[in-house]
């Protein structure tokens, strides 16, 4: 199904966009579909040619040469459900705007695949712009997706498949996240999500993740948001772990911390504790606005 968008967007051809490459001990080097060589200490250097028709896309989608807007890379890892803006620049209206986006990516927060969204977005509209321009900040204007896979098939969170009727587990529920207790110990050996092999619907979007229908996009949006929840609360209602604590590269307590980190930048983890505590509802609704749940990707 075609997406229809409630504003003018330009064609495709409006941005021209080089592969992406690594930084290795070799040199640069193309990024492969596949790092089979990654681990937690792998600092990912990335960079792509990217050059820009900005007044072109002006013109094409109805806003004046004054409006503001910004051309950035979005990341997202799968496993570890962190995500993050790595890269933005303001885009001007000029017609063959070059750059080079450059960043990198610590591998204590990655996991899984790596998504990484190259996106032209409204950051602010103008005076005189048509009515069928974009005029909220942060509409997308031109998108691009690349996905990486990480560990080969080592998943930072092993997913297995379960009849619930033989586990201690309600038979009803769809998913069950099990976290062990050593905060040292390795990440990969220390979550297990496991997924009822009687859920049917549950099942269906797991199968079809690599190519998800809209219904299984709202299950799996679904279940990213609780994994998140539940590895928030694990950090949330364990006493030992704190920000301060000197966990090792790789570990759960490492990884929590990131997990905590990154979901709510600007907070600490005492002050979501206690909002945890003394307003549920509150933070119940800020775990849904960091998790995306429901959000269309």
């Amino acid at each position: 199904m075609t997406r229809v968008f409630p504003f003018l967007r330009p064609p495709i051809d409006v941005v021209s966009i080089g592969p992406w490459s690594r930084l290795s001990p070799d040199g640069t080097e193309p990024l492969p579909d596949n790092l089979l060589d990654w681990d937690y200490s792998t600092t990912l250097s990335l960079h792509r040619p990217v050059i820009v028709d900005g007044l072109r896309l002006r013109e094409l989608t109805g806003l004046t040469e004054d409006a503001a807007v910004d051309l950035s890379v979005q990341w997202f890892a799968t496993n570890s459900l962190l995500r993050g803006r790595a890269w933005r620049s303001p885009l001007p209206a000029d017609d063959a705007f070059e750059v080079t986006i450059e960043f990198e990516l610590p591998g204590g927060d990655l996991g899984g695949a790596l998504d990484l969204v190259t996106n032209v977005t409204l950051r602010s509209p103008s005076p005189g712009s048509s009515a069928a321009a974009p005029t909220r900040p942060g509409s997308v204007l031109w998108s691009d997706r690349h996905r990486v896979v990480l560990e080969g098939d080592n998943a930072l969170f092993p997913i297995a498949t379960a009849d619930f009727h033989d586990l201690p587990y309600p038979t009803g529920a769809g998913w069950y996240l099990h976290i062990d207790e050593d905060l040292d110990g390795a990440a990969l050996g220390s979550i297990l999500l496991l997924v009822n092999e009687r859920h049917d619907v549950v099942m269906r979007a797991v199968r079809s993740a690599s190519s998800p229908s809209e219904a299984d996009q709202r299950v799996l949006s679904t279940l990213r948001a609780d994994v998140l929840r539940v590895l928030v609360e694990r950090a949330l209602t364990d006493e030992d772990l704190q920000e301060g604590a000197d966990h090792p590269a790789g570990s759960l307590g490492a990884l929590l911390i990131n997990v905590v980190r990154n979901a709510f930048p600007g907070f600490s983890m005492e002050a979501l504790r206690r909002e945890r505590q003394n307003a549920p509802a509150l933070f119940s609704s800020r775990l849904q606005e960091t998790s995306q749940l429901l959000v269309a990707s």
